[in-house]
């Protein structure tokens, strides 16, 4: 685990003010940070290209979130899919060459033997990957980990504010919950944890009750509540708040 900062134990309880994990909302916040960084500042920097490139750019979520960098973010991105594509187009480029050596010997040997053969180009995917992960993937996590770290360490010290603050707050998702969990280092911290969460989870059931309730064509005229939104709430307990940028 990292070390604990002051920096992530005031992050974590400003985060319990906003919706949704507050680890969540910080390891969020700390990406958009990283993609806006990137995009703004860091484009050209060789350094970093070469680590986006090594990663070959970013997973599916991060890299739909870059658009929402600014107004600048499509030239960035240009720059940073053109190394990635290059990079695949080469590898293409030589799988292609040592495929094409030997399909002359694999073809006569095919014409004489009922056993396939075992062409180069059926371990082609391994020259289109990388065991290098998405950059902001790695920040994620890092800030998660950070912050699950805040949160733990400070219960263990029985530290009111924090109490406090996820009392207030729509208390951690599951994963962040175990990952918490796994690691409180007494009983304190643990019994804590487990009560305040038994707390809003009990709650939630109830809102997600009503909002059923209420979908039933004989009480639709009664209208929604502060339950319109549990559907949501229920999916972000569940597997963590979605990523999304604040504003451009």
């Amino acid at each position: 685990m990292p070390q604990l900062s002051p920096f992530s134990y005031h992050e974590v309880i400003e985060a319990s003010d906003l919706p949704g994990c507050p680890i969540c909302c910080w390891a969020n916040n700390s990406v958009e940070r990283q993609l806006k960084g990137l995009i703004f500042d860091s484009v050209n920097d060789v350094d970093t290209r070469l680590r986006i490139r090594s990663s070959l750019g970013f997973c599916h979520e991060h890299a739909w979130q870059l658009p929402e960098a600014g107004d600048s973010a499509p030239l960035g991105i240009a720059f940073i899919y053109r190394d990635v594509i290059n990079t695949i187009n080469n590898s293409l480029a030589k799988v292609n060459h040592s495929h094409s050596k030997s399909t002359f010997l694999q073809s006569k040997f095919w014409s004489t033997s009922d056993k396939e053969p075992d062409f180069k180009n059926k371990s082609v995917a391994k020259h289109l990957t990388t065991d290098i992960p998405c950059p902001a993937c790695v920040r994620k996590k890092e800030m998660s980990d950070l912050a699950v770290t805040a949160v733990i360490d400070t219960l263990a010290e029985q530290d009111e504010q924090m109490i406090a603050a996820l009392k207030k707050s729509d208390g951690l998702c599951l994963p962040h919950l175990r990952q918490s969990l796994d690691i409180a280092p007494n009983q304190f911290t643990f019994d804590t944890l487990i009560q305040i969460h038994q707390e809003k989870l009990t709650a939630l059931i109830t809102e997600l009750d009503e909002f059923i309730r209420k979908n039933d064509y004989r009480f639709q005229h009664e209208g929604f509540g502060d339950e319109s939104d549990s559907w949501q709430r229920g999916m972000t307990a569940m597997v963590g708040q979605k990523q999304k940028f604040k504003n451009r």
